[in-house]
């Protein structure tokens, strides 16, 4: 049975085409991971002013609604963006090694 192995040329090719497909999926998956993230650490702090400030802090759990909603909606795009970029990573040290 003869056994086929990739050339360098090709796997520097396929490396270079998972690296280019890394940066440009970067600009779709980045903003979400940064605007879910952002949301938390919203959600976390206005639900941290309620408790120190008790009811005086009506317009924080305003802000509080809202970022819980956004983080709950926005959860599936960012689990799917998590994965994405952690696939990719994996492919570009499956190719490094």
């Amino acid at each position: 049975m003869m056994k086929i192995e990739k050339s360098d040329v090709w796997q520097r090719h396929q490396l270079a085409a998972v690296e280019s497909m890394q940066r440009d999926l970067a600009r779709y998956t980045h903003p979400v991971i940064r605007a879910v993230g952002l949301c938390g650490v919203a959600y976390l702090a206005s639900w941290a002013v309620v408790l120190v400030l008790g009811s005086g802090a009506g317009a924080m759990v305003v802000v509080a609604a809202v970022s819980a909603a956004v983080l709950v909606l926005g959860a599936p795009a960012f689990a799917l963006a998590v994965w994405v970029e952690r696939y990719l990573r994996r492919r570009l040290e499956d190719h490094m090694s």
